[in-house]
């Protein structure tokens, strides 16, 4: 077997409440767009983690996780008899996108890792699309407010709610429990449970879906789940003994999650994070993110789930997936890698991979040890790229 010139290692990573199977068959359409271009590329989808908790606890766990997949597969690249380098991509989907910005921005200062470049699909970086969060808020404020009458005609009334919430959540962990590649060493005593196996997750009480909740989804659903959690437990026990214990556990499900994606709603963190990521480029890393787009129908305008970068700058870097088969936002975001836009997204990603090796091949890109290289590509600009 003949050993590739060079190997490039695809991370993928889900976002909220997403799985193993968030990306589907997508990362082996990559390997079958590329190999037929002499590429060698080797996908790995990170272990399904719980996203819940503060964001950087997903990052901490990710940067450790990823140093030992790197260190193992450049390991066994050199006993096949690879001399050239080893590079790494990493792609992330809706919050997996952020954990993935803050894991090349946490290692950028030590050089510690050869990201080449990061490809996020539908992150929202700045924000979610009010329209988005609107419709959803809207089904949780209906959903919450039938789950309080349910209990008010429990007799368990409001007082209890108050005082069973009442409780200081204990910090969660967010940390891979399964998946196709090697398990991570723990980084920490804390997240030894969630990384032992499927088995020994975290337990999290399960929550009961929403009728209304759209088939399939996940992103930002948790509030109305949550809420219709405390109904249905209420229902099932009659008024017995589902105390303010048990409800404080669903309570803690609920914020645990909502301190996941409370990251979008720190808009000062998140357009710095942007622009950090965008300014890496300095240091010979890529960076693209791929978005849903609903195309405008009759009166109504074109739809996204995010919302986009004003900035020029900014903006160059996002490349619109268009999508006429979904019927919301929600629906497009969450089918990205099985709609009828997946096609054309295969065939751009493959694009953008080949065109950073390339770069990188001329030494345009990949300068990972500490600056630039002087009076290399990145040198001679003398400009830094205007952000705002």
């Amino acid at each position: 077997m003949e050993v590739p010139r060079e190997l490039v290692v695809c991370v993928f990573l889900h976002g909220f409440k997403g799985g193993a199977d968030t990306f589907l068959t997508f990362p082996d359409r990559l390997v079958n767009i590329l190999s037929p271009c002499g590429i060698a590329l080797e996908p790995v989808v990170y272990p399904p983690y719980d996203t819940r908790g503060e964001l950087v606890t997903a990052v901490d766990n990710h940067v450790t996780w990823l140093t030992t997949l790197v260190a193992e597969k450049t390991a066994r690249f050199r006993e096949l008899g690879g001399t050239g380098p080893v590079r790494v991509v990493l792609l992330g989907h809706s919050m997996g996108g952020l954990v993935i910005a803050d894991t090349l921005l946490s290692t950028l200062p030590s050089a510690s890792l050869p990201i080449l470049g990061l490809i996020m699909y539908d992150s929202p970086l700045i924000g979610l699309n009010p329209a988005v969060f609107k419709s959803t808020f809207d089904k949780a404020l209906d959903i919450a407010s039938k789950g309080q009458a349910a209990l008010a005609a429990l007799g368990a009334g409001y007082g209890l709610f108050k005082s069973a919430t009442s409780k200081p959540a204990s910090p969660a962990n967010s940390a891979p429990s399964s998946g196709k590649s090697s398990p991570a060493p723990s980084s920490s005593s804390k997240a030894t449970t969630a990384r032992n196996g499927k088995d020994d997750k975290v337990a999290v009480p399960p929550p009961a879906e929403s009728a209304s909740a759209t088939p399939g989804s996940n992103w930002m659903s948790f509030p109305y789940i949550a809420a219709a959690g405390v109904t249905a437990v209420f229902g099932a026990a009659g008024a017995a003994y589902y105390n303010r214990d048990t409800l404080a556990k669903h309570w803690t499900w609920a914020t645990s999650h909502l301190s996941f994606v409370g990251e979008l709603w720190k808009t000062d963190e998140l357009e710095k994070r942007l622009q950090e990521v965008v300014k890496a480029k300095e240091k010979g890393v890529g960076f693209h993110c791929f978005y849903t787009l609903i195309p405008a129908k009759g009166t109504a305008p074109d739809r996204t789930f995010l919302v986009l970068p004003h900035s020029p700058a900014l903006r160059a870097h996002f490349t619109p997936s268009r999508t006429i088969q979904a019927s919301d936002e929600i629906g497009a975001h969450i089918h990205m890698f099985d709609s009828d836009a997946t096609y054309s997204l295969g065939q751009e990603t493959a694009k953008l991979i080949t065109e950073w090796l390339e770069k990188s091949r001329r030494g345009e890109m990949g300068f990972w040890k500490g600056d630039a290289a002087k009076g290399g590509p990145a040198a001679q600009d003398g400009e830094t790229e205007k952000l705002i």
